[in-house]
């Protein structure tokens, strides 16, 4: 059980990656769309350096850690989920609408990956870690 648990930590660290480095990518070209405070841009860059930090911080294998990958994972994909289907207008707080109605590959992999995250860490943080030592009676 032990073992399937780091794989289930490493899939969700993984996936996460995967979707920041797709944030960072996005990032310039969103750069356009912008709210008097912050660009979109700029929020990609802040998801995707919050999943680098769930990812990292997963290596101290704790059900924690892995409950809040899947809080991260489950933020994100609400987001792309709720943006392509509805504008999200954040406009009252200094942010843009949020909008993309449309499906291309690059969120469609970010979503996946998300998707992944989330099973995987959910799964990982409901699992018991074993004790290291002889069970005590």
């Amino acid at each position: 059980m032990r073992a399937f648990r780091i794989a289930l930590l490493i899939v969700t660290a993984i996936a996460l990656v995967v979707n920041a480095v797709i944030h960072f990518q996005l990032a310039g070209p969103f750069e356009a769309i912008t709210g008097t405070l912050v660009g979109q841009g700029t929020l990609f860059r802040i998801q995707a350096a919050v999943n680098i930090a769930a990812a990292l911080l997963l290596i101290t294998r704790t059900r924690w850690a892995a409950a809040l990958a899947a809080l991260v994972a489950a933020g994100g994909l609400a987001l792309v989920v709720i943006t392509t289907l509805v504008p999200l207008d954040l406009s009252p707080i200094g942010l843009p609408v949020l909008f993309e109605p449309i499906w291309y590959a690059d969120k469609v992999i970010a979503a996946v990956a998300q998707a992944i995250a989330l099973a995987a860490a959910i799964t990982a943080a409901l699992l018991r870690p074993r004790p290291a030592g002889p069970v005590q009676p």
